[in-house]
């Protein structure tokens, strides 16, 4: 550790993820002056517990940062998820929510992502530390001091404004004593990557939803895959007593995707999993600083929305800074408030309707009933496909899922009163 050395910029952004990027490429291409700060050591180095799969809705937003080489094919697959539920499978024909802006959901690692993105962040302009760690953040009249300590120096740098995109243990959250919400994830996950596994039809994405317990199969770029299973807990401690976790996790795969070729499929890596990951929310602004991506809203990872959302949190942030300023008290108060609602508009929805898909013990006949209703309905398939893909609303899906129930039942009673007279 060094000399102190003093700074200034307009924004100090802590955390160099999916949301701390994208929202430093915004900000600084808007003409404010950035630091990204991150405990990583390396460009290179990645998150490694995610499903890499980038949904529909936030493509438009990645484009429009200049981040559109992310998703050649050399970076990622282009991809449509199909889901295999009791009675059938939700495949329909098009794209995503129906327009070119939305067509595909790219299945994108973070290996490549992450390193891309930090690059991005440095082509632009922004001033990236990495292997620097935020030690203390202090409010005063002008804006921020916040103390950042490295190997060569520790760092005293002002500011207008500061954001936590650090994660879901957010330093800062700790430093503020931030409190979060929790609510219960009941599945256990594992992950892992493969060779030999031929790709799906048309690059498609599998889930297949076994009553309680998930089975999600990726195709990747160089002829990988990633698979991922979501099981009860009281399996996963089955399989944690076991050295034959691989095997557990193929014979579930077979099981639940019985048309896929698994018998050439080798371990490409070691078999990441957790035990616990509750879903976590916290305000998106605490005592005057912005919460993003994951610091903000960390949810089960079965809803693959970890990228996205992360994101989405970064780019609305990044509009209201843009709209109402920061440089004195009213404007960052204006640029907050404005940030918290368009969140709560976008994300309350879908965080409560992943809240309820991560708990497990839901009526099997009720759910077999759900998927029979939207397997009937052609335009009900789509609209599930659209939710998945965060392009509607749960309410959205809701409206359009009774209009297919009631028109159901109606032509139910109409074909009985035909075989009665």
């Amino acid at each position: 550790m060094g000399s102190i050395v003093s700074s200034e910029v307009d924004v100090v952004i802590v955390g160099a993820g999916v949301a701390g990027t994208t929202c430093a490429i915004k900000l600084q291409k808007a003409g404010f002056q950035v630091m990204l700060v991150d405990r990583r050591k390396s460009l290179e180095d990645y998150k490694t517990l995610c499903t890499h799969f980038i949904q529909p809705f936030s493509i438009p937003g990645f484009k429009q940062l200049g981040l559109s080489h992310l998703f050649s094919e050399q970076n990622s697959v282009a991809t449509k998820a199909a889901f295999f539920v009791p009675g059938g499978v939700i495949d329909p024909e098009g794209t995503y929510g129906g327009n070119e802006l939305t067509t595909n959901a790219y299945n994108l690692e973070r290996r490549v992502m992450d390193p891309l993105l930090r690059q991005a962040a440095i082509d632009c302009g922004v001033e990236l530390r990495l292997g620097t760690a935020m030690e203390q953040c202090e409010q005063n009249d002008s804006g921020f001091s916040v103390t950042l300590s490295s190997q060569e120096a520790d760092y005293t740098v002002t500011c207008d404004q500061v954001i936590a995109a650090d994660g879901r243990r957010s330093k800062l959250a700790r430093l503020m004593e931030v409190e979060s919400r929790t609510y219960p994830n009941d599945r256990a996950a594992y992950f892992c990557y493969c060779t030999g596994i031929e790709a799906p039809k048309n690059n498609r994405s599998l889930f297949s939803l076994n009553n309680d317990e998930m089975s999600f199969l990726y195709p990747l770029i160089g002829g990988r895959s990633l698979l991922s299973v979501y099981i009860h807990a009281d399996r996963a401690k089955k399989w944690n007593l076991s050295y034959s976790s691989f095997d557990n996790l193929l014979a579930l795969f077979k099981a639940h995707l019985p048309d896929v070729d698994f018998s050439q499929a080798r371990l490409e890596s070691k078999i990441y999993s957790y035990a616990k990951y509750d879903n976590q929310l916290r305000e998106p602004v605490n005592s005057k600083v912005a919460f993003i991506g994951d610091a903000s809203l960390s949810l089960d990872p079965m809803s693959g929305v970890g990228c996205s959302f992360a994101m989405k949190s970064a780019m609305l942030l990044g509009d209201a800074i843009i709209e109402y300023g920061i440089s004195n008290a009213i404007q960052r108060e204006s640029a907050l408030d404005s940030y918290a609602q368009a969140y709560h508009a976008f994300f309350d929805s879908h965080a409560k309707g992943i809240i309820a898909d991560a708990q497990v013990g839901k009526n099997i006949d009720a759910v077999s009933q759900t998927y029979r209703v939207i397997l009937n309905d052609p335009k009900l398939q789509k609209r599930y496909i659209d939710l998945t893909g965060r392009i509607i609303t749960p309410e959205q899906f809701q409206s359009s899922y009774l209009l297919a129930v009631a028109k159901q039942r109606s032509v139910r009673n109409k074909n009985a009163a035909l075989v009665e007279g």
